[in-house]
């Protein structure tokens, strides 16, 4: 007899504590609930006062799954009256600064939180979700502040102009990322008379593309290292248990939102950094620090096993993004390319948010920021508020720049716990999606090596799980740490980083987020 849906548990997909689950105080919720109440008044008063951009063509683009939808394109052709062509593009963000002020439970709140965390089956927000997934969510057909970047670029992606400031939109289209695919790949249109919104916006998404393509080969050519991670959907059952785990195709349309969202936070430092050239420490950059000297010095000498000539990538004194990026690009296609990114990235230092700009060395930028994100990140509101202030020319508290560096290292470390939550909740969910296919057989990958096993990474699904020495077929293997190989006394047989396997699964531990794989000979 089938379960009654009401009767099932709902397993949660990671361990539940008081520094996790945080539930919002009272004071807050009636704040927030009292924004949102007063809404159309407070948009109503709001609008004569910004910029208004409600007749632009103006879209979002997010996850087929996105409840919030926190930054908005617009773009509009500018008349020269000559040949050439420009373009107007605007970079618009929820406003959350305005909604969120200094002083408020709701400030306080978000201070404390610093970040949303994004676990498999449930999100952590920052905000209440009156103000994340309503007031502040940039939804199709309704009338919404924002703080925005516009520039005017040409036909080359060059900005020939910019402008920061409050404005007001009213976003035309919700796009998924598969449909924005679908649609600069050509295969949506059907025929010119079509009134489908998909046909109807195809230019502007296909010019949106174009610059955008050129923004991204500028990056690139100035030495933005060109990384990737493998992201996974995971669909869950009634029961909260993940029945499948689908990984996500790298799609253009992504480059597309991430490339804007990227020329926003690039401008946004740049202009505040000339507006307090002569004051310390007076704005939240986003920083990340050239590589470790031991971790790159461990990273040169990994290289090496794999017989790569090393000697043009110097020192971590000399080592430029454009130096590391040419020598990933001589391993491309190789069996050993997944591996040595991989090793690549941990050789980096981790981001941070920072008073102090030391620039961003893995985007070659020289100023970064952290603009497009404030429903999710205090940092991101913090920038809104102080670029709000600068361009207002308004006299800023002393007192909360003395604090500002705390608040960095504070979102610094909330962000680090958000990590080490977020990747606890895929572990188990690869644990408990594991356990149940003891029976199948999987591809994987040598991704590490110890002296006690092989530690495999399952191609379909990215969970890492151990191949014990003593579970290896009919042989005594040895290990060769210089070399990083395993190779049978016997058979003489051998196992290196890189290799592609046959695996079945042993055991999944949900509780301690082990897994156990057996090669298949």
């Amino acid at each position: 007899m089938q379960k009654d849906k009401k009767t099932i548990k709902k397993e949660r997909l990671v361990v539940d504590s008081a520094s996790l689950e945080m539930p919002f105080p009272e004071e807050v919720l009636s704040e927030a609930l009292d924004l949102h109440s007063r809404q159309a008044k407070i948009i109503a008063d709001e609008i004569p006062k910004r910029r208004d951009f409600r007749d632009i063509l103006t879209v979002t683009i997010d996850p087929i799954r996105a409840r919030d939808f926190d930054d908005a394109l617009s773009i509009r052709e500018i008349s020269t009256g000559g040949k050439t062509k420009q373009w107007e593009i605007g970079v618009h963000i929820a406003d959350v600064s305005f909604y969120v002020q200094p002083g408020t439970k709701l400030e306080a709140e978000a201070k404390r939180r610093a970040t949303s965390i994004y676990l498999v089956d449930r999100v952590i927000p920052m905000l209440p979700h009156e103000l994340s997934d309503d007031l502040c969510s940039l939804k199709q057909g309704v009338d919404r502040l924002t703080f925005s970047a516009v520039f005017t670029l040409d036909d080359n992606a060059n900005i020939l102009s910019q402008w920061f400031g409050r404005t007001v939109i009213n976003s035309n289209r919700r796009f998924t990322y598969e449909e924005v695919e679908r649609i600069t790949q050509g295969n949506e249109v059907r025929n010119a008379t079509s009134s489908e919104p998909e046909v109807v916006f195809r230019t502007e998404l296909l010019k949106l593309k174009e610059l955008a393509d050129k923004l991204d080969k500028k990056k690139i050519k100035a030495g933005a290292l060109a990384f990737s991670e493998d992201e996974y959907t995971y669909q869950l059952g009634e029961d909260g248990k993940p029945i499948s785990i689908i990984k996500n195709e790298h799609l253009e349309s992504h480059k597309l939102v991430e490339d804007f969202m990227l020329l926003a936070n690039k401008q946004v430092a740049e202009h505040v950094s000339k507006l307090t050239k002569n004051k310390e420490r007076a704005f939240v950059y986003r920083i990340h620090d050239r590589p470790d000297p031991e971790k790159f010095r461990d990273f040169i000498n990994f290289v090496k096993l794999f017989g790569h000539p090393v000697a043009k990538l110097g020192t971590s004194k000399t080592i430029t993004p454009k130096i590391l990026n040419d020598f990933l690009k001589t391993v491309a296609g190789s069996p050993d390319e997944d591996i040595i990114n991989e090793a690549s990235i941990r050789a980096m230092n981790r981001a941070i948010y920072s008073t102090k700009n030391l620039g961003h060395f893995g985007l070659a930028f020289k100023h970064y920021t952290h603009f497009t994100s404030p429903i999710r990140r205090y940092p991101d509101l913090l920038v809104h508020r102080l670029l709000g202030q600068y361009l207002n020319k308004e006299r800023i508290d002393q007192r909360f720049l003395l604090e500002l560096e705390t608040l960095c290292s504070h979102s610094s470390d909330r962000e680090q716990f958000a990590t080490v939550a977020e990747r606890d909740s895929i572990k188990l969910a690869q644990c408990r999606y594991l356990e149940k296919e003891t029976d199948k057989i999987f591809d994987g990958v040598v991704a590490w090596m110890a002296d006690f096993g092989i530690f495999v990474e399952e191609l379909s699904t990215g969970a890492r799980g151990l191949v014990r020495f003593q579970s290896l077929p009919d042989d005594y293997y040895l290990f060769d740490e210089k070399k990083m190989v395993i190779k049978g006394k016997r058979h003489r047989r051998t196992y290196r980083l890189g290799d592609k396997i046959k695996i079945k699964v042993i055991s999944a531990n949900p509780e301690t987020r082990l897994i156990d794989f057996a090669i298949v000979s």
